[in-house]
């Protein structure tokens, strides 16, 4: 069964997203997803809360799924993200999912104190980083030396309350990301405009061949002007995602500070396929 998942709006205030959150699980959403980014710039006035504090919060108040779209991996030591994470999933009973990245932004790197690597640098770290913490997440106890991560007698409890351990998802576009993820985690979330189906495809067949058919979660993020667009449109093109196989579709909506309008707008197209499908 398909589900549908909201992406937060970010050039509002914290009170605004917050209204946002609620009104996604009015309108039938299963999970919401937010930024990890600190600033906003170029878009108007707002604000960009802490990713996952701001999750924890919608979890304790919503029967949502929650996820970060994307996780910069960079910006956090991996035991600690490690940590927050297990702790939210309990927190949720089990509503957490990590979709992570290498991050993209030099500028917001520099702002925050951040050390700006290579594109390859911060892949490679990116990577590393998901080997050490699905150990950590199953493994009783962890001694790991990499090149950029290290830990002796490492132990993480509780232990994460899904099992093995939280969905984890690659959220890069890039070969070498898809491939990982094909090999080592749970899922892709792929970012693709809402009528680029056949492009999505031509990636999704580069995983195909690497799952080797075992379960696998394969998302769209996509993002459009909901005035922009007609509901007969919108059906159309996620049936079409659905049709090759798509499991989770994320969806972002311009302008980010209508999105309480349009939130309902898009209610009609979100209630059809949760009686649909």
């Amino acid at each position: 069964m398909v589900e549908f998942w909201y992406q937060l709006p970010v050039t509002a205030s914290v009170e605004y997203i917050y209204k946002c959150a609620l009104k996604a699980e009015e309108v039938g959403f299963d999970g919401l997803t937010h930024e990890d980014h600190f600033i906003v710039k170029g878009v108007g006035a707002g604000c960009r809360p802490e990713c996952w504090t701001f999750l924890s919060a919608i979890a304790m108040v919503t029967k949502l799924k929650v996820g970060s779209l994307v996780t910069c991996i960079p910006y956090r030591p991996p035991t600690l993200l490690a940590k927050i994470i297990t702790t939210l999933d309990h927190l949720s009973k089990g509503r957490v999912v990590l979709i992570y990245g290498a991050g993209w932004w030099k500028e917001e790197f520099e702002n925050f104190g951040y050390t700006w690597e290579p594109d390859k640098v911060r892949v490679d770290r990116t990577l590393e980083a998901i080997r050490l913490i699905k150990r950590l997440w199953t493994e009783e106890n962890v001694t790991f030396e990499g090149k950029f991560y290290r830990v002796k007698n490492c132990t993480l409890y509780p232990r994460p309350y899904q099992k093995p351990h939280p969905p984890i998802i690659c959220g890069g576009k890039g070969k070498r990301m898809r491939i990982f993820a094909a090999k080592n985690v749970d899922g892709w979330m792929g970012p693709f405009s809402i009528d680029a189906v056949d492009e999505y495809l031509e990636s999704k067949e580069t995983i195909d061949r690497y799952v080797k058919g075992r379960k696998f979660i394969y998302g769209l993020a996509t993002r459009f002007k909901m005035d922009k667009v007609s509901q007969k449109d919108l059906k159309y093109w996620i049936e079409k995602y659905i049709e090759i196989g798509v499991d989770v579709i994320d969806i972002r909506m311009d302008p980010d500070t209508e999105n309480l309008r349009l939130l309902d707008k898009i209610a009609p197209v979100i209630r059809y396929f949760k009686s649909e499908y």
